[in-house]
């Protein structure tokens, strides 16, 4: 039975990741103009990003074993990895994203997850735990709370980029100072 769902999960992995590259592969470049400004935006707050190389992980061992709030981990020139760990209560603030598709796996935990084509409408509102995926359309507000008793570990992926290379949160609050000043 482990060896069964072993190959669904990573079936399913796979099939997102398919999805997810179809679609970042239909997405403008971003121009180098815009690189070099994110890039200049990096604190002293960024890890290594293994972007624009091959890399391998196991993707639940890093999430998992994540601390950070946030943490950019792989970005390329059309889509983003970012690891996530939500304290109890925490959450991934109201937020829309234009110009890009977003997928969310929940590797720990238990979220609350609101969507909608406005924000006074959030109309899509599900809870889901480990092993979900949240898809969520670009132009579509969603937020993201920890509605469990335990850490809320989840990685995101992002297509296009949404986050400079590199960059690291330790805390939510961390996060929440650095989007207000950017």
């Amino acid at each position: 039975m482990k060896k069964s769902h072993t190959i669904r999960k990573r079936f399913c992995f796979t099939l997102c990741m398919f999805i997810f590259l179809f679609v970042a592969g239909c997405q403008p470049q971003p121009a180098a103009e815009d690189a070099e400004a994110e890039n200049s935006e990096k604190t002293e707050t960024t890890v290594e990003d293994m972007g624009h190389k091959p890399w391998v992980l196991d993707i639940e061992e890093a999430t998992i074993g994540n601390t950070y709030y946030r943490e950019a981990r792989w970005t390329g020139d059309y889509m983003q990895m970012v690891l996530m760990s939500l304290k109890p209560g925490e959450i991934i603030d109201l937020e829309v994203h234009d110009n890009g598709d977003q997928f969310i796996r929940i590797e720990q935990g238990e979220a609350r997850v609101l969507m909608g084509e406005t924000q006074e409408n959030l109309s899509f509102d599900e809870t889901v735990s480990d092993d979900w995926a949240i898809f969520i359309p670009a132009g579509y507000w969603h937020e993201v709370r920890n509605i469990g008793d335990t850490e809320l570990k989840i990685y995101a992926i992002y297509a296009p980029s949404e986050h400079p290379s590199g960059i690291r949160h330790e805390t939510y609050e961390e996060a929440e100072e650095y989007e207000h000043e950017h």
